[in-house]
């Protein structure tokens, strides 16, 4: 009897141990299970992670070249403007060179500054300009003196008898006083447009 016992008992313990095993099992096969899904979905997450993030890295990189190239655009149109007036300057030292073309320049320069001026003038003009200064001075029956000026160049400069009024008017200074109003009809000439 005591045997039969024993053999129950070692019946029921081995059923025991089949059952906790195989509960263990189980439990193990589901902890794997999850453990797998999990990192399944970490690694999903990171792909996604990462490929947001070379996305990003692409746009910002577009941007950045697309930003260059616009500045480098910019940067010939305004090369090719300032050509454009340097070709101008150039064209407007010639005139001062050809000197019967100079003549009727310059007379037009101290008829327009001296009309906004009243009384006895000076009229200041590079020295190379003297004689063609006095000869439109007494062209134009100005009462003016005509006086040499190193820093005046291509035109000449007014000024009123009580030195209040000081009128430059020289073709450098037309030149820079209609640029910002030629820069966009010389962009529209060359490019369509101004972009």
């Amino acid at each position: 009897m005591a045997s039969e016992l024993v053999a129950i008992l070692e019946k029921e313990a081995a059923a025991e141990i089949e059952r906790v095993l195989a509960d263990a099992r189980t439990q193990a096969e589901r902890v794997v299970t999850q453990d797998a899904e999990e990192a399944q979905a970490y690694l999903a997450a990171q792909r996604q992670r990462l490929d947001a993030e070379r996305k990003a890295a692409q746009v910002k990189a577009q941007s950045a070249a697309q930003v260059k190239a616009s500045a480098l655009i910019l940067q010939a149109k305004d090369q090719a403007i300032a050509e454009v007036f340097a070709a101008a300057e150039a064209e407007l030292s010639r005139v001062q060179q050809d000197r019967s073309r100079y003549a009727a320049v310059l007379r037009g320069l101290i008829r327009e500054a001296a009309s906004g001026l009243t009384g006895r003038i000076t009229v200041d003009v590079n020295p190379k300009d003297l004689d063609l200064a006095r000869q439109a001075v007494k062209e134009l029956k100005l009462d003016a003196e005509v006086r040499p000026a190193n820093d005046v160049s291509g035109g000449a400069r007014l000024i009123s008898d009580d030195g209040r009024f000081i009128v430059e008017n020289t073709l450098a200074s037309r030149v820079e006083r209609v640029k910002p109003l030629l820069v966009t009809e010389i962009a529209a000439l060359l490019w369509g447009q101004m972009t």
